[in-house]
């Protein structure tokens, strides 16, 4: 029709440099590895997505796999040095090996052959490849390959996050693992503590009737037990927050130690100060034996009284614990109380408050390399 010119339907030669570009352009966007190895283990292609080892691919293009693999892990993985194994050996493996320049394909190709990459500036990345062996590579989709000899075209997926986190978690049942170690050998120890204690105030000749005796050492115990919960939830094995502890010692020590008839209020203040926790059973135990002096006399004089503990941090490394309480000096001169503060590493300080109350203070020295 004049004024109208006839356009031809798109010819294969345009159909086919048409998916060339898709192709190329797809492989490009891939967020993973694409590579493609000659017989001799060669790259003769690689994506983009190689820059997430600090290359760009006409860098590693002609040069052998081995370039970006750790050296530990090319034994392993390298069909060369793998077959030679086998040879020398002249063992067959119990699995087909996975292998990076893998040659095989359908149920035998490689899959997910977990390795180590080395990054341009050194650093190590995880991943995870997929392999196979190609012998009907298109020529005319890729440059500069020759379709009349084997390929191995791979996917390597970059899992170096996933490995951290796994990592994390094992080192995390790691230390778990030592810490239930750890509190096994405390525990054996501070059992070994309670008994004597026990013995000490056999020799002491401690009256008191037997159920009195029973709640301060179940009250022994249970601070015993909340160090070892502190560990166990503590970051740091060897520190413990006194804020938190002396917080739920308070009322573990109130209900352990209330006796029908007393009527004691136990107020307590603790900086955020990190202790020792192989200081803190003996201190904890030396202060139960000043509050049951409280508990026991409030039982004995009717008396409503209040007690208080307050512990600070001093600039020169040490900590303080304030004690007040009406009867709290009663057993302050206690063979127990003496082996407990030695073993605690504190010196005693005791005075009043007025007329209304003891007083009492443990001086705990820093350790050294604290």
């Amino acid at each position: 029709m004049p004024g109208f010119r006839h356009i031809d339907a798109p010819g294969p030669l345009f159909l086919l440099l048409n998916t060339m570009n898709q192709l190329r352009s797809l492989l490009s966007s891939l967020p993973d590895i694409v590579y493609i190895l000659d017989e001799k283990g060669t790259f003769l292609y690689l994506n983009e997505a190689i820059s997430q080892l600090g290359y760009v691919p006409s860098e590693l293009v002609g040069k052998h796999f081995s370039t970006i693999v750790h050296p530990e892990d090319r034994p392993r993985i390298s069909r060369e040095e793998v077959v030679e194994k086998i040879r020398k050996d002249n063992v067959l493996p119990d699995k087909p090996p996975k292998l990076f320049d893998e040659r095989r394909s359908g149920d035998r190709m490689t899959r997910e052959l977990e390795v180590r990459l080395l990054h341009r500036d050194g650093h190590i990345v995880f991943g995870l490849v997929n392999a196979y062996g190609e012998r009907n590579i298109d020529a005319s989709l890729l440059d500069d390959i020759d379709a009349s000899i084997p390929h191995t075209v791979g996917v390597i997926h970059d899992i170096s996050a996933l490995h951290l986190y796994q990592k994390a978690l094992e080192d995390s049942v790691a230390a778990k693992e030592r810490l239930l170690r750890e509190m096994h050998s405390r525990i054996k120890t501070n059992l070994q503590i309670i008994a004597s204690l026990a013995h000490l105030r056999q020799m002491e000749g401690a009256g008191g009737d037997p159920e009195s005796m029973l709640r301060e050492i179940q009250a022994q115990i249970r601070s015993i037990a909340l160090v070892h919960e502190a560990l166990y939830q503590a970051e740091n094995v060897d520190r413990i927050s006194a804020r938190e502890y002396f917080r739920q010692f308070a009322a573990a020590a109130m209900d352990a130690l209330e006796v029908v008839g007393s009527r004691v209020t136990l107020d307590v203040s603790a900086e955020d100060v990190a202790l020792d926790p192989d200081r803190l059973v003996p201190l904890s135990l030396a202060i139960l034996e000043l509050f049951s002096a409280v508990y026991r006399y409030s039982y004995r004089e009717k008396e409503e009284t209040r007690a208080a503990l307050q512990l600070s941090a001093r600039t020169d490394g040490s900590v303080v614990i304030d004690m007040v309480g009406k009867g709290l000096l009663e057993s302050v001169d206690s063979e127990t109380m003496r082996a407990l503060l030695e073993q605690a590493g504190a010196r005693l300080e005791t005075g009043s408050e007025g007329v209304s109350a003891e007083r009492c203070s443990f001086i705990i020295s820093a350790k050294e390399g604290d």
